[in-house]
């Protein structure tokens, strides 16, 4: 993949910025960060045995990467956050280079190509997420490399060689695999895709079932052993040492916080409230008050769903016990109500598509680069312009995917996009929740942008 001079620069320009920031940034170890802190301790002076007896814990591969930083320190004497700040630089530099081969891939005009890689390396939110100690800058490669994966499994099974498409198989399970050790709620979202990718296969082709049966039942295969076999081995580990067959034991609490929240009486005040909170928390405080908008937030959710699992454990029941009550009692307000469900969950979707901005908090700047990010207007408007487009693109998108004409790779970026948001929609979403899938977004708007230069040009 030959970079041409601009394409180069920018890759330089963004790993000087990139270090600059990496020595000049402080981390603050708040929140989930101070799980993550605590983990990465376990792992580095315990080991493994430790993190499955105090589980079911968070995914391990974030933790993983800090205990590694420890080590670095121990070594080098160089503090373990400097470390991985520089973790973070490697990861985005990667991401940035991977972007830019999906971008030639679906021959997106130069111009464009060098604007999306450019942004990547000033995005504020893209730059929170390697300088602040939370796991969703792990996920960036894995996320892409999902894309291109299926795209050339696709592509070997099209040619009928067999030995590529097993290979390609066998990434794919992988960095499912990985991925879902960086955030639990792929463990759902992974199936999702591999079946939808492996029926687009199968029924866009009509020689599968003559000529291009082995490859494709190769890849297949691959794929989904690759996934599940160290997903169910991990599952099985906590089972052994802690009694939870789980990849992390959160899921279920938050999922039933959200569903009794959203199932509460939904008056018309209510519902404009839930519609001034998409765009964020800021918006809504400015209309309604902070009182009523933080009904719409993780606190409210959090709430409800401690409140109930707090009961469960009162009356005695196993950790299994109590997650298979709380689908249940989360699927039976569903039921209840199912309308109000639907309409909710879609409208907070839409949360998804404001990821940037300057305020995602964690991280303290640079003092200059701090007051760029503090002056409102700069903030409000880089969100509205980067969220409007990440919404134009990304519907345009998935207006493709309805037509024959359509491409294969964007396809699968339309449908790892609508897979994510829609297992996030039944969750409460925070902005930093977003972020895993924000190249997809700027490779969208890029796809985007592309077509409206180059309108009879069909990528």
């Amino acid at each position: 993949m030959p970079f041409s001079p601009s394409i180069a620069g920018v890759f330089l320009l963004s790993l000087v910025y990139w270090l600059y920031l990496s020595v000049t940034v402080h981390m603050a170890i708040v929140f989930d960060s101070i799980n993550y802190v605590a983990l990465g301790k376990m792992l580095y002076a315990h080991g493994w045995i430790d993190y499955f007896k105090t589980g079911p814990n968070r995914e391990p591969l974030y933790p993983l990467l800090i205990a590694l930083s420890m080590h670095i320190e121990h070594f080098t004497g160089l503090a373990y956050v400097k470390i991985i700040a520089l973790f973070g630089v490697m990861i985005l530099l990667l991401t940035q280079i991977l972007t830019y081969k999906i971008l030639r891939l679906l021959n997106i005009r130069h111009g464009i190509c060098t604007a999306v890689l450019l942004y990547m390396a000033l995005s504020p939110a893209l730059n929170n997420t390697a300088f602040s100690l939370f796991s969703e800058i792990a996920t960036y490669p894995f996320l892409l490399m999902i894309v291109l994966t299926s795209f050339y499994a696709w592509e070997a099974i099209k040619q009928e060689k067999r030995l590529a498409a097993l290979t390609y198989g066998v990434l794919l399970g992988i960095s499912l695999a990985l991925i879902t050790l960086i955030k639990g709620i792929f463990e759902g979202i992974a199936p999702v895709y591999l079946i939808i990718l492996f029926s687009a296969i199968f029924f866009t082709d009509k020689q599968i079932i003559t000529k291009k049966l082995i490859p494709f039942s190769l890849c297949l295969a691959a794929a989904v052993i690759l996934f599940f076999s160290p997903i169910s081995g991990f599952k099985w580990l906590n089972w052994n040492y802690n009694g939870n067959f789980v990849v992390t034991s959160r899921g279920t609490c938050l999922i039933y916080g959200n569903t009794a929240r959203r199932m509460e009486p939904l008056t018309f005040k209510k519902f404009s409230e839930a519609l001034a909170y998409v765009p964020g928390e800021g918006v809504c405080n400015s209309i309604f008050g902070a009182k009523e908008c933080d009904f719409w937030s993780f606190y409210k959710s959090d709430e409800l769903g401690h409140a109930q699992e707090d009961e469960l454990s009162r009356q005695h029941l196993s950790a299994d016990k109590i997650n298979n009550t709380l689908m249940n009692l989360s699927v039976q307000k569903v039921l209840h109500n199912p309308a109000q469900y639907i309409l909710l969950a879609g409208i907070e979707g839409l949360e998804m598509f404001f990821w940037e901005s300057t305020q995602i908090g964690f991280v303290d700047y640079p003092h200059w680069l701090s007051k760029i990010y503090n002056v409102k207007i700069f903030n409000a408007g880089l969100r509205f312009i980067v969220s409007l487009m990440s919404l134009i693109a990304v519907m345009s998108l998935w207006l493709q995917a309805l037509t024959p004409q359509r491409s294969p790779l964007g396809f699968l970026i339309g449908v790892l996009i609508f897979i994510y948001i829609l297992f996030y929609s039944l969750v409460s979403i925070l902005t930093r929740y977003a972020l895993p899938i924000a190249p997809l977004f700027l490779i969208a708007i890029g796809i985007w942008l592309n077509q409206i230069l180059s309108p009879k040009k069909i990528n």
